[in-house]
């Protein structure tokens, strides 16, 4: 029986609770990091910039918001005061705020000069959106501005919509086409103020104190007086603008056949009369509306956006409000958006370089991660050093793009021939003898080898010919097939070369035509305004070769704390073994910095003693120019060097004489010991 037992039972493995279990990686900067700062992003938003930009929108609608002869206080009681404020900002200002921040960039535009900037901008979707919100803005503004009239007040300041006219009832009103037109104009003004100040690119900025606000007296002042003078100016040049239209557009438009037919039952009766510059002047109180009604919309426009300048880019401190803040501020960043990483990495800034018992705790628990593969610092090191490293190859390019490779196909080998037997294609019997009369007949005929042997010499001969130099004389008896292609040909270019040589000649002579008649202040004018619009800046050549500059600075300021803080705190030295790397970066990066520094400054040589003497106004204005410009490319380049230098300091009054215990290239090590000399 037990026999029996035995053979059915079965033999089972014990099963093993040991498993191979691998370490989690860093999460991304989308599942931690990104949700956090959108958070706090989004209370800024709500919290300080609609908050203030209602309230200056109130503010103004009382002071300046009254048609009729209400005292401020009648209107700071009135509910349609508040109605009226509510509803200028919600279709007025709301629509800019979210605009700017849909298309908030990081990317800053690479441009030199004020004509690049401008086509850039023009060539974007985005600048078109821009201009049509700000355009529906203007005309939301208008229509509530209007519907704030009775149609009494409207006829009493002769703001209808169309004339008073039995025999012409659709004539549009002269006065209320140039407010809106002016408004619209204002809009698109403000919109090119902002393409020329890049204000559409993230600028990181410091901590800001009360009295940098916007809403500060000063600022407020300032706001004031610059939204006044540009209004000035731009209504200035639209009128001029409009006047021009009136007396030179309009005409064209209305003998045109289709277009006349359409437009002529609208505004025949502009055509009619005199027109000058000077005819606005006589509608003083319409040039006062507009004025008024475009420095309300502008300061609006302006108080938001700085606002938004303000609070947008201010620190925000998101680690501590997790549980391991290690982890969320380091997956920060690995995140692809630059603006996302400024936030990590001024959160990096602030734990290297704190001081407490609390910092100095989570940069030990950082250094000494064991839980993820790879480690906390790992991804901080290669992640800083990556950022950097493509920052540095772009600032050797001056900005330009990175040439694709040139891929060259290899070349398909040809296929060996199979070996084969050959083919015996002569006859193999002996032939026949002929007789006298059959070889004289086939020496005679066409395909005989004398006949082959006579046309090989033809086409010798016929080549030697070709080679010599024969007079043209002898040549125009070759047949004309052969050199009717070359004819045509010749003929064909001019086509082409004739009519762009026609419009080169029309455009040189109405060029001509119209400096002719220009007077001479407006050509030296002209010639100022060409030379500022497409002169290329040397600031602005040396910040395409930065563009991450304030983000480099920080990368650069949190690795040189962090490894200064690893001598004390990294237990298990797993920072040192990136400190030669860091180094290296940092000293190669400030190497090719100081070189074009120099290359920077060559470009600008002071004003000799004879060009002093000679007072020449022209050299001395390019010169002085050119020193402003070499100073504030200095300004740029000081920003990254400036970092460079004190991390490369801080990093040798630490460590001192232990860093011969790592190994460096040769440059790199004569570099560094210039400042463990002066440290």
């Amino acid at each position: 029986m037990s026999a029996g037992m035995g053979d059915t039972m079965r033999t089972r493995a014990i099963t093993s609770t040991l498993t191979a279990r691998l370490s989690p990686t860093v999460p991304p900067a989308s599942q931690t990091y990104e949700p956090l700062v959108k958070s706090a992003l989004r209370q800024r938003l709500t919290h300080n910039i609609f908050a203030f930009s209602v309230a200056f929108t109130l503010v103004v609608s009382i002071l300046l918001g009254g048609e009729d002869e209400s005292s401020t206080f009648a209107r700071l009681v009135s509910p349609g005061t508040w109605t009226v404020a509510c509803l200028k900002w919600s279709f007025g200002v709301l629509p800019v705020i979210a605009m700017r921040k849909v298309y908030l960039t990081s990317a800053a535009t690479p441009a030199t000069s004020p004509a690049k900037m401008l086509t850039n901008a023009i060539a974007k979707p985005s600048t078109r959106r821009c201009l049509a919100v700000y355009m529906s803005c203007t005309l939301m503004l208008i229509t509530l501005y209007m519907s704030s009239f009775t149609s009494e007040e409207r006829e009493s300041l002769r703001l209808n919509v169309f004339v008073k006219s039995r025999k012409h009832p659709y004539y549009l009103n002269g006065r209320l086409l140039f407010l809106i037109l002016a408004q619209l104009w204002l809009a698109a003004s403000f919109l090119l103020r902002n393409i020329m100040l890049d204000r559409f690119v993230f600028r990181w900025t410091k901590p800001l104190n009360s009295s940098e606000l916007p809403y500060a007296p000063s600022n407020l002042l300032k706001l004031l007086l610059t939204m006044a003078l540009f209004t000035s100016f731009s209504l200035t040049l639209y009128g001029v603008v409009f006047g021009l239209s009136r007396m030179l557009v309009l005409p064209l438009l209305l003998k045109l056949p289709v277009v006349s037919s359409i437009v002529r039952p609208f505004v025949a009766h502009f055509a009619r009369g005199t027109w000058t510059l000077t005819l606005p002047l006589l509608h003083w109180s319409l040039l006062v509306r507009s004025f008024t009604m475009g420095l309300v919309t502008l300061m609006s426009w302006e108080f938001a956006e700085s606002l938004f300048d303000a609070y947008v880019p201010q620190p925000i401190k998101v680690g501590t409000l997790t549980a391991d803040p290690n982890v969320t501020v380091v997956s920060g960043i690995t995140t692809q958006d630059a603006v996302f990483a400024h936030f990590a990495y001024s959160e990096l800034v602030e734990l290297a370089s704190d001081e407490s018992s609390a910092g100095s705790a989570r940069r030990t628990a950082l250094f000494g991660d064991q839980k993820y593969s790879p480690s906390l610092w790992n991804v901080l090191a290669r992640q800083s050093l990556l950022r950097l490293g493509q920052d540095y190859q772009t600032f050797l390019r001056r900005g330009a793009p990175v040439t694709p490779p040139v891929v060259v196909a290899p070349a398909i080998p040809k296929p060996k021939d199979p070996p084969s037997t050959p083919l015996i294609r002569k006859a193999i019997f002996k032939a026949p003898r002929q007789s006298p009369l059959g070889s004289m007949l086939d020496s005679v005929s066409s395909d005989s080898e004398l006949s082959k042997a006579a046309e090989a010499v033809a086409g010798e001969m016929e080549e030697r010919a070709s080679q010599m130099h024969i007079p043209e004389l002898f040549r125009s008896v070759a047949p004309s097939s052969v050199a009717a292609p070359a004819a045509n040909a010749v003929l064909a270019k001019p086509t082409s070369g004739t009519i762009s040589s026609f419009i080169t000649q029309v455009e040189s002579r109405i060029r001509d035509l119209v400096v002719s008649w220009c007077p001479d202040w407006l050509k030296e004018s002209a010639m100022r305004w060409n030379k500022w619009f497409y002169r290329e800046r040397l600031n602005k050549v040396v910040e395409v070769g930065l563009p991450n500059r304030e983000l480099d600075a920080l990368i650069i300021e949190a690795l040189s704390h962090f490894v200064c803080a690893s001598l004390s705190e990294d237990r298990y030295g797993v920072v040192q073994r990136d400190i030669p790397r860091i180094i290296e970066a940092f000293l190669s990066f400030l190497s090719a910095i100081e070189e074009y520094q120099i290359e920077v400054n060559a470009k600008y040589t002071p004003p000799t003693p004879d060009e002093l003497s000679q007072g020449d106004a022209k050299i001395l204005e390019e010169k002085e120019m050119m020193r402003l410009e070499v100073a504030r490319a200095g300004d740029v380049l000081v920003v990254v060097s400036d970092a460079l230098k004190t991390g490369v300091a801080n990093i040798s009054r630490t460590f001192g004489d232990k860093l011969v215990a790592f190994k460096f290239p040769p440059r790199t090590a004569r570099k560094l010991q210039s400042f463990v000399d002066y440290t």
